[in-house]
């Protein structure tokens, strides 16, 4: 074939980029069911120049919703069998505009010097601090019932065998 456009480049950078951010979560916690309600989130990232800042903030939007589903909700369980018992949507919970709060961004720009312009990576930074984010805040909530610790998935079940000072048992599933 004649008369084509033929071009290649590499980028290979000297060093790796790092995106860094903070979160702080706020919870209500109903002691007599162990039902969860994220009141307020407020999110700090740095992802170096944004070259889209919208597609930025829907990046961090979703890493957050997904962080507060991998903290309250999302739970692979199987039966002594192996079986899976998470076979719909309607047994493997993900959350939905009514779980996740109107999220608090902020941001922080600090060029990256390992990058033409300056820009890091955003997909995974709010998907990483979430969920510690959130158990760090149910935890601070258990604190009078002398829960020091807990395991994700916190979904109502777990929480409420916690403030009763049961075990919550981990054995049958996966998270």
């Amino acid at each position: 074939m004649e008369g084509h456009l033929d071009a290649t480049t590499v980028y290979n950078p000297p060093n790796l980029t790092f995106p860094f951010g903070a979160y702080i979560c706020v919870v209500d916690l109903d002691p007599g069911t162990g039902q969860v309600k994220v009141r307020r989130f407020v999110a700090v990232d740095d992802c170096g120049v944004r070259i889209n800042p919208m597609i930025v903030e829907g990046q961090v939007h979703g890493g957050l919703a997904d962080g507060i589903g991998m903290a309250l909700m999302e739970l692979i369980a199987f039966d002594e069998d192996g079986n899976c018992l998470g076979a719909s949507f309607m047994d493997y919970l993900l959350p939905t505009s009514m779980e996740c709060p109107s999220w608090e961004l902020g941001e922080t720009v600090t060029p990256s010097p390992h990058h033409p312009i300056g820009a890091k990576g955003v997909g995974e930074s709010a998907t990483v601090g979430s969920p510690a984010a959130v158990v760090n805040a149910v935890l601070d909530a258990l604190k009078p019932y002398g829960v020091r610790h807990a395991d994700m998935p916190l979904t109502p079940a777990h929480v409420w065998r916690a403030i009763q000072g049961r075990p919550i048992r981990t054995d049958l599933a996966i998270t």
